[in-house]
């Protein structure tokens, strides 16, 4: 039964999915957004002591079952990328009557030509659809909400993932020994998917988001400070949105997330302003007017 859920392929390093709107996806591509680790750990109320480093660090003990529930990570056997964007694609325009126009906000041959572009994420609609296409239930921990959404009824299994607000990853549990506080072994002896009566595990994922809500391991789309990183183009915005009108008025859709810790400056013509970070960006903003900003590289 666990074969359904490594064929999703739900991985950072293959296909990442995010929603630009929880139920109806804009018609323009979706600025990109560099996603997060393949496979972070996190903590929770099992473990013994407070973590020393970041959440790809811990994980979360089950000594009821024998073993670690960490999440994200490698799948033995992924699904290409463009085969599962074309798969979308194909049973978008295979079910008309189920993904109109109304539901897609865009016409369902120019939302099935766009989803295949690797340009454009997708989000709730896409795993609708992937639950009927592996007949799975996908159950998504948002982090920022601490809220459970489920894709897919009446099914016999399920599989997890939680949502950074950028970036899924999936909920595996390994076998390991104790204390259980360590995931050990190969990815291909973990577990992905669960009966859908199997209560206990949607309980361990609650604790798990619940630390890593606490922790702010969430990115909230509407205020991520973005740059864009096509040469010459020194563009810097708040939000999804900002970052989608850049891409239509620019072209541009090679955007990255700024980083707390970068250092900016201002471009606006007498002004010596330099800071650290997004809180920092938008206070200087919102105090002066000026929203011509530059990351000051590293090097």
């Amino acid at each position: 039964m666990d074969k359904a859920a490594k064929e999703l392929g739900l991985n950072g390093e293959t296909f990442t999915i995010v929603p630009t709107e929880a139920t109806q996806p804009p018609a323009a591509p979706a600025a990109i957004v560099a996603p997060s680790s393949s496979r972070p750990v996190i903590p929770v109320s099992d473990v013994s002591q407070p973590p020393t480093q970041g959440p790809e660090s811990v994980s979360v003990a089950w000594a009821e079952r024998e073993g670690t529930l960490p999440f994200g990570g490698a799948l033995p056997r992924q699904i290409p990328a463009p085969e599962l964007r074309k798969m979308v694609a194909d049973h978008i325009l295979s079910h008309p009557d189920t993904y109109s126009e109304a539901i897609l906000a865009t016409p369902p041959s120019a939302y099935a030509r766009a989803i295949q572009g690797r340009d454009r994420w997708g989000g709730a609609i896409e795993l609708g659809i992937f639950s009927e296409l592996f007949d799975v239930e996908i159950c998504t921990f948002d982090v920022k909400g601490q809220t459970l959404l489920r894709f897919g009824e009446n099914k016999d299994t399920r599989c997890l993932l939680v949502y950074s607000g950028i970036h899924y990853d999936r909920v595996a549990f390994s076998p390991s020994e104790p204390p259980y506080h360590e995931s050990t072994l190969p990815p291909e002896l973990d577990r992905t998917v669960w009966p859908t009566d199997d209560a206990a595990v949607l309980e361990k994922t609650q604790q798990l988001v619940a630390q890593l809500h606490a922790m702010h391991y969430y990115t909230d789309p509407a205020e991520i400070l973005l740059t864009c990183d096509v040469p010459g183009c020194q563009w810097i915005g708040s939000g999804e949105r900002a970052g989608r009108e850049h891409a239509e008025r620019t072209g541009h859709v090679a955007l990255s997330e700024i980083k707390d810790n970068a250092l900016l400056t201002c471009q606006t013509a007498g002004c010596g302003w330099l800071g650290s970070g997004e809180a920092s960006a938008k206070k200087h903003t919102s105090d002066t007017g000026h929203a011509s900003l530059a990351v000051i590289p590293d090097d």
